[in-house]
């Protein structure tokens, strides 16, 4: 299916305001300062006309419309495109259909960010939970009950992977630790979602702390991730960029934020699609502060710019291995 965030960066690329609303929805500027919500659906192809009936008539009375994400636009999209309660991002046509007209994205990048196939979060929630934590013996029940998914979608994810792991009379266990961290790292997609995108003039550092405080005040706490959370696990460079994942996207620009492209962003939120990151994040003493688990965050420091950020990573997952940071 594809990414909804992708959808949202195409809407920017178009020439839109977009900011995320909450769990599901956006706010697009439409007429100058007039902001319009829309109840976003990605699909991983274009809807049926009782697909598009179905949608508008789930509408709540606070959306205008519903934004369908798909990598291309149908005849019966693009038809029902033109009354105004029915846009779409087309991800690999690299078209925009809103308030009944089409337009293209400024940037010719679409395909690059398309990406249809389904993703098995479940399958990669396991091999990070073997991974970091190889001493324990794993029962199905207790990683269904860890990662909040039902015992019966991990066991198929247990022999699919019954390569990189073994069954014992008590539970599951990692052959080896470091290919199962190997195999995760090599072939996550990452968390999609939606994101928002922030900048402040304070430093990195004091930007998370002030939108931590701000989320929990909105009851919204961030897990941080990458550069933030690999500095607490294991310090290797200074952070230049803050990651958060929430449950729920908390307003940050009454406190001094401001919203931005995700180029010259210092601090992204997102509400991840992968419903394993949230519940494998944890709490760090004395702080409390919550951080993803360190394969999560060696992925997403493996994208961030620099060129110490390969050692940091390397860095990262022998220390998150060896010593047991999770476990």
């Amino acid at each position: 299916m594809v990414d909804s965030a992708s959808g949202v960066e195409l809407l920017r690329d178009a020439g839109f305001d977009v900011r995320v609303a909450g769990h599901g929805d956006v706010e697009i500027a439409v007429d100058g300062p007039h902001w319009l919500r829309y109840d976003v659906r990605s699909l991983n192809h274009s809807p049926s006309p009782a697909e598009l009936d179905q949608a508008q008539s789930a509408l709540r009375t606070d959306e205008a419309g519903v934004l369908f994400v798909v990598p291309r636009a149908g005849r019966a999209l693009r038809a029902r495109a033109t009354d105004t309660r029915v846009a779409y991002a087309a991800v690999i046509d690299g078209m925009v259909g809103l308030n009944g007209e089409e337009h293209r994205a400024a940037e010719a990048a679409a395909t690059a960010r398309a990406s249809v196939s389904r993703v098995s979060w479940v399958r990669f929630a396991v091999l990070r939970a073997l991974a970091l934590d190889p001493a324990r013996v794993w029962t199905q029940s207790e990683l269904g009950r860890r990662l909040r998914v039902s015992h019966v979608a991990v066991g198929k994810q247990l022999l699919a992977l019954t390569p990189l792991l073994e069954r014992t009379p008590q539970g599951w266990r990692a052959i080896d630790p470091r290919k199962c961290a190997d195999r995760f790292l090599g072939e996550y997609p990452g968390a999609r979602g939606l994101a928002t995108y922030w900048t402040a003039t304070s430093g990195i550092s004091a930007q998370a702390q002030r939108a931590e405080e701000i989320a929990r005040e909105q009851e919204a706490p961030i897990a941080f991730s990458g550069d933030i959370a690999a500095d607490n696990y294991a310090p290797w460079r200074r952070p230049t960029r803050a990651l958060g994942y929430v449950a729920a996207m908390p307003d940050l620009e009454p406190y001094g934020f401001a919203q931005v492209r995700a180029a010259d962003a210092t601090l992204e939120l997102r509400i991840p699609q992968d419903p394993t990151i949230l519940p494998m994040s944890r709490a760090v003493a004395p702080t409390g502060r919550m951080f993803a688990d360190p394969l999560v965050t060696a992925w997403d420091l493996s994208r961030t710019r620099g060129g110490d950020v390969p050692d940091a990573v390397a860095q990262l997952t022998s220390r998150a291995i060896e010593e047991w940071l999770w476990s």
